[in-house]
């Protein structure tokens, strides 16, 4: 198979990694990951790198996941607490509730922008044939798709919500992949995973699936997601051809 093709031969699905792939809304992750660890870190540890501490420690981690990664990073623990902890409070919960508070208030305040390229890709694989499905480890993950606008385009959605029911672990581990491959009742290896976080690429790896499509972001290479296992790699999913399968005409 070309480099840059999905060919549904044999792919019969594709599932998509949503923050930073389907939803533009890494970016908006990062900004209050920053302002809540900035203000967290005062006095402790140098400021939160938006990028680099974002991409290696927090990105597609389940949230409280990416609190304790990231404080271990720099060295430091904190109590758990509960989620009945205010905001902010010096607690991995706390720091949670506060990132979730102000994330959440910018979604209400300017909506969710979805990539057009994704867009045009998951009409095509659908016109098609293919089967869809969105995965995300953020509680707010169907959300943000239904608020895109995007509902109709997946056969299924899996988020935070659904992890934290069926008690599954979060990426790099690929339970939430596998659990949609379970809902399309389809086997990993005929399924195409499509990530832009590393935890979300390495979790195709794992799961055996039949591609993995990493998506660099930007300024970035093919490097890192390469290493962490993904087959093709691009810096915007309009690089991806879809050849094969089209459903029968209907009268």
């Amino acid at each position: 198979m070309s480099e840059l093709v999905i060919d549904l031969a044999r792919i019969s699905a594709v599932v998509f990694d949503t923050d930073g792939v389907v939803t533009d809304t890494a970016r908006g992750h990062a900004a209050a990951w920053k302002h809540v660890f900035d203000a967290f870190l005062r006095g402790r540890s140098r400021p939160f790198d938006i990028r680099d501490d974002y991409l290696r420690h927090v990105d597609g981690r389940p949230r409280l996941d990416g609190i304790r990664t990231f404080l271990a990073s720099r060295g430091i623990t904190l109590p758990e607490g509960s989620p009945d902890d205010e905001p902010g409070a010096p607690t991995v919960h706390g720091l949670g509730l506060a990132k979730d508070q102000i994330f959440v208030a910018q979604v209400d305040k300017y909506g969710v922008a979805a990539f057009p390229a994704t867009v045009a890709l998951l009409h095509e694989l659908r016109r098609r044939g293919a089967r869809t499905g969105a995965v995300s480890p953020s509680l707010h993950g169907r959300k943000l798709v239904n608020s895109a606008g995007l509902s109709h385009l997946f056969d299924v959605l899996i988020d935070g919500n659904d992890a934290a029911l069926m008690n599954l672990p979060g990426m790099p581990e690929p339970a939430l992949f596998l659990e949609a491959a379970r809902r399309l009742d389809l086997p990993a290896d005929k399924i195409a995973v499509v990530a832009a976080a590393l935890p979300g690429i390495e979790a195709g790896r794992k799961g055996g699936f039949g591609l993995v499509v990493g998506v660099a972001g930007e300024g970035g290479g093919p490097g890192e997601p390469r290493d962490r296992g993904a087959e093709v790699v691009v810096t915007g999913l309009g690089e991806i051809e879809v050849r094969g399968r089209v459903l029968p005409l209907t009268t």
